[in-house]
């Protein structure tokens, strides 16, 4: 049988198990995915922008650091791999969904931008859900294929093969593969603002997880104004420390400095100590931004409550605090008291809190 009849068979089953029909799809001409630059197009993803940050670093994680080129280079790689195994015409999944499975690290990034660049819908997993979560995502996206990292083929395989979903090992090579020079193409003439681009599930505190599709257009708005309001420049650098299933993770603290060449240290894991070390740390790249939940904050203040409690170390923290770190989130969560974070009182958390007037 054909792989697309398969294919077709497959979503029908997973729609009528889950008993939700997915959101249309949008059929487009064929979608470039090896252009360097979309420069016509203002809905691009942010891929489209990792040639012309070359190699600057773009992540620094527990495998090293990766520049814009290498990650650009690695993805699409991966996105022609996810298109032979999928046997899509033209290079073009035509917004078929591509959920994926990988740690705090570059293997996400390259996951994420192999999806768009292969003309598909990009649906995150998380690590820590039990595989009958992993399982309903994957069935109500109606996910075409699976990516995984080694660490996480274990958990997936039964799940996939009782699905009947091709599931895709991410290699060591997403970190260490050699670059290849992308090949030069025309710009497509149709865009990519009304694309689908990524389904974020809700958390099912009202009943089971919904996925929410946004497109292209709906992330380079958030990404551009986030961008905006707190000033984003290439020089800076964040530390990563949130999980990668939810929007503040993926597009607050992820996207936006990607979008402006920026750097991101990833830690696969959130550890009180590792940020404060890496907070006071003098290495490069130095740290200068850093955004978390309320939850976080409070544990960070906890783990200063125990280790500083000499004031001449309290004074040396608040002054790298206040005067080298932008901190997002509620904003009870920090203040320039005796201590440079405070308890949230609430658990609100703010869109954003601007960098300019601070």
């Amino acid at each position: 049988m054909p792989s697309h009849v398969m294919l077709t068979f497959r979503r029908l089953g997973c729609a009528l198990a889950s008993c939700r029909l997915a959101p249309a799809r949008h059929r487009g001409s064929g979608l470039l995915h090896t252009a360097p630059v979309a420069r016509s197009d203002r809905s691009a993803p942010v891929f489209t922008r990792a040639l012309a940050f070359g190699d600057r670093i773009a992540l620094v994680d527990q495998h090293g650091r990766h520049t814009y080129r290498e990650l650009y280079s690695r993805s699409l790689r991966l996105s022609q791999e996810i298109c032979r195994l999928c046997g899509c015409v033209g290079g073009d999944l035509r917004e078929e969904r591509v959920s994926f499975l990988c740690a705090n690290d570059a293997s996400y990034v390259v996951a994420q931008w192999a999806s768009w660049m292969s003309g598909g819908v990009a649906v995150p997993l998380y690590r820590k859900h039990p595989a009958a979560q992993l399982e309903y995502v994957i069935c109500d996206s109606q996910s075409s294929v699976v990516l995984a990292s080694q660490e996480y083929l274990e958990l997936l395989s039964p799940v996939v093969r009782k699905l009947g979903v091709p599931l895709l090992p991410l290699t060591p090579a997403i970190y260490t593969g050699a670059v290849e020079e992308p090949a030069e193409v025309p710009v497509p003439e149709q865009g990519w603002r009304d694309k689908g681009a990524m389904i974020i599930y809700t958390s099912g505190t009202t009943g089971r997880p919904k996925g929410v599709l946004s497109t292209h257009q709906n992330i380079r708005a958030v990404v551009t104004g986030l961008v905006h309001k707190w000033a984003w420049t290439k020089d800076d650098v964040i530390l990563h420390v949130l999980p990668l299933h939810h929007v503040h993770g993926v597009v607050n603290a992820l996207l936006c400095p990607l979008w402006v060449g920026a750097t991101c240290v990833m830690m696969p894991e959130f550890s009180a100590q590792q940020v404060w070390e890496k907070f006071l740390s003098s290495e490069t790249p130095r740290i200068n931004v850093f955004m978390a939940v309320p939850t976080i904050y409070t544990k960070l203040m906890e783990y200063y409550d125990r280790h500083f409690t000499q004031p001449h170390a309290q004074d040396f923290l608040r002054a790298v605090c206040e005067e080298k770190i932008r901190f997002r989130g509620d904003p009870a969560a920090w203040s320039t008291g005796a201590h440079c974070l405070r308890k949230p009182t609430e658990g609100r958390l703010l869109l954003h809190h601007p960098r300019r007037g601070r």
